[in-house]
């Protein structure tokens, strides 16, 4: 009864006209509802997808999973209650396999039967289960899914030997564990029924031995793999090479009746997203040619089983796409859905595997996964700065598009726009601009910037719970978020532009940007900016920090930053990424490091700034905040060190992400308030 009490509650939040919206802030973003990719059964009629909402009074998340039935849309009935349950893959139209933590050691695959809203447990493992895919074949069931082999791992958890990298990776030691596919086998026992036997006694590990590891380390899941009765295929680093100075990752298939495997890609960088097609002949992913660069172009690759051949699909097409599936388009074609960044959006596209054809099938926001049923329509998961991840579907004949299930907790439509502005080297650039709810254009606002990390990466009309510019927004800010020169969704060459000048062409971009603001926002007061950045952006902000731009900012912001170049290489884990960017190692090329160092400008530091670090970052490591930090103390400069000691490169837990928020908010408040911009009071 609790239960359905707070969701009725939730339902009326849900429900708030546009003016109570107006109290929209970091707390009610924290709070609202965080769903999954939305799954659809082979039919194409039901959606499942797992939903969390964070309560701030009770400090913890209330999640399930959820049903969704197209014939009756905004409605969603909740299914399985409880946090530790992920991995939705339906096994018939109407049953579906999901798995469930049942402590730290331990896990379960549950089959939920939809008719009648039962459950039971079809297999226990040893450890948790993150991925699930499934192969069927005259009522015979295969499933391989991801976990973690921990047979390996030796001697006291707190205590390390190396002898190569990784040392550490994102936000963890090198334990000895690897990530591994499993398989087991399951019978049906009558044609009409959703009763399952498993026929393995013990999951089998089909890496074992192998020396690979899938899905890739740190952010890998079910696009590192996929699977139907008789094949699996997936990606895994070469383990020729050395994890932490290449990016090679290779594309391999494993014949699930003999247990053979072979490679099929050639590519010196890194492949992704391997698809089977229906027919089992096919076989789709994802490559880059170029070692060592994470943000290459990823271009479609098909192989033929039968033939052996390899052919490229659409290489005319200068979009990078981040995920494929295959499927049916208008007329019967066949070919692939892809998702790709383009002008500040994450469109949806179909390509033509024969005629090479490139066709945007969406528009409007962002998508972020697709599930491609039986029937004529797509399932999309999608998203916009105003609006938390719905879901619809788009009918591949008409390319018309319905919502199933709304998320409306943001700002209204009205709030956003996007514009353009001159750039260097004649490049135009693009901007999204946020306005307060209650925007008076008669009135004059304080100008947020926003710099976005990467560097090669993108302000997209998306949502997130981290540097939401509608929090912003909110707070009195007119938020400014561009896309310098290094971005992706513009085209290859842009992107590239940014390797060996860090500090050249995006800075400069982020100075003409700060023109237009001035000389084409009439409602932005510009004696009243403040700029913020993470990651790269926190590198962009200590180096606007000891520059001209630098004062003409009341106030800096600077996330998980850069503060010396030389220890993008020596202190990280992935070390490629700055032999790309700096065109080597530091004792190779150390005139760039250099020219582009924010430590060797120090001397011109003078702009408050607040600076923020996490103890579990090892991509940035927490000295080069306290680094800054340093420098600002010294110099007498306003500034505050914010630190998350059980947080990474993000912070992701919502009380801490609550705070951040208030510590970063209350910061750029007081200096674009009337007063004097220096002023040093406690706040």
């Amino acid at each position: 009864m609790h239960s359905l009490f707070k969701q009725l509650v939730f339902f009326l939040v849900m429900t708030l006209t546009a003016a109570d919206k107006a109290a929209f802030d970091a707390e009610s973003m924290l709070e609202a509802p965080r769903r999954s990719a939305v799954v659809s059964n082979p039919l194409g009629n039901l959606g499942i997808f797992i939903e969390s909402n964070y309560s701030f009074a009770d400090h913890k998340y209330n999640s399930g999973i959820y049903l969704l039935n197209e014939s009756t849309r905004n409605h969603q009935e909740l299914l399985v209650h409880g946090k530790s349950n992920k991995a939705l893959t339906w096994i018939t139209d109407s049953a579906f396999l999901y798995a469930r933590e049942d402590n730290s050691s331990s896990s379960s695959i549950l089959l939920f039967d939809v008719n009648n809203r039962s459950e039971r447990i079809i297999y226990n493992h040893n450890s948790s289960i993150s991925d699930i895919r499934i192969g069927e074949k005259n009522n015979h069931y295969r499933i391989v899914f991801s976990s973690v082999d921990n047979s390996l791992v030796k001697g006291p958890s707190n205590v390390h030997v190396y002898d190569h990298l990784f040392v550490r990776h994102w936000d963890r030691w090198n334990t000895g564990s690897r990530n591994t596919l499993y398989f087991i086998e399951l019978d049906k026992k009558t044609e009409n029924s959703n009763y399952f036997e498993i026929s393995s006694e013990k999951a089998i590990d089909l890496l074992k031995e192998t020396g690979l590891e899938s899905p890739v380390e740190p952010f890998g899941g079910l696009s590192d793999f996929d699977s139907n009765y008789d094949k699996l295929v997936f990606v895994a680093k070469d383990p020729k090479l050395n994890p932490a100075t290449q990016t090679k990752t290779v594309v391999y298939e494993i014949n699930l009746n003999t247990r053979n495997l072979k490679s099929l890609s050639t590519a010196k960088g890194a492949c992704s997203s391997p698809r089977l097609a229906k027919d089992g002949n096919h076989i789709a992913w994802l490559e880059m040619q170029t070692p060592q660069y994470e943000s290459d172009q990823n271009q479609i690759m098909v192989y033929e089983s039968e033939s052996g051949a390899k052919k490229h699909i659409a290489r005319h097409w200068d979009r990078s796409p981040s995920s494929i599936e295959w499927g049916v388009f208008k007329g019967g074609e066949p070919g692939l859905f892809a998702i790709a960044e383009n002008y500040g959006k994450q469109i949806l596209f179909f390509v033509s595997i024969f005629h090479h054809q490139v066709i945007p099938m969406t528009e409007e926001h962002s998508v972020s996964s697709i599930s491609v049923p039986k029937s004529s329509s797509l399932w999309l998961t999608k998203s916009s700065l105003i609006n938390p991840p719905y879901y619809a579907k788009i009918n591949v004949e008409t390319l018309n598009e319905s919502v199933l299930l709304e998320n409306n907790v943001g700002l209204s439509p009205t709030s956003y726009e996007e514009i353009w502005f001159p750039g260097t080297h004649g490049h135009r650039i693009h901007a999204w601009i946020v306005k307060p709810e209650s925007f008076d254009k008669s009135k004059k606002y304080p100008v947020a910037v926003l710099i976005h990390g990467g560097p090669q990466g993108s302000w997209t009309d998306s949502w997130s719970t981290r540097w939401n510019p509608a929090v912003f927004a909110n707070a009195g800010f007119i938020v400014f978020a561009l896309d310098p020169t290094g971005s992706t969704g513009y085209g290859q060459r842009f992107t590239d532009s940014i390797a060996l000048d860090w500090g050249g062409k995006p800075y400069k971009d982020i100075e003409l940007g700060v023109e237009y603001i001035k000389n084409h926002l009439s409602y932005a007061d510009s004696e009243k900016m403040v700029a913020l950045g993470a990651s790269y952006g926190g590198y962009m902000i200590n180096w606007i920090q000891g520059h001209p731009l630098g004062r003409q900012f009341r106030a800096l912001v600077c996330h998980d930053g850069v503060f010396n170049t030389l220890n993008t290489f020596y202190n990280t884990e992935e070390l490629y990424f700055s032999i790309h960017d700096f065109g080597g190692t530091p004792w190779e090329n150390r005139v760039i490091y250099e020219r582009w160092n924010p430590s060797n400008f120090v001397n011109y530091w003078a702009t408050p700034e607040l600076v923020i670090h996490s103890s579990k970052d090892y991509r940035l490591t927490e000295s080069e905040g306290i680094a800054a930090f340093n420098v600002l103390q010294y110099k007498g400069i306003p500034s505050r060190l914010l630190v998350f000691e059980d947080e990474n490169h993000w912070v992701i837990k919502p009380d801490n992400s609550l705070r951040w928020h208030k510590e970063v908010l209350s910061w750029i408040l007081h200096y674009t308030k009337d007063c004097n911009a220096n002023e040093d009071e406690t706040f």
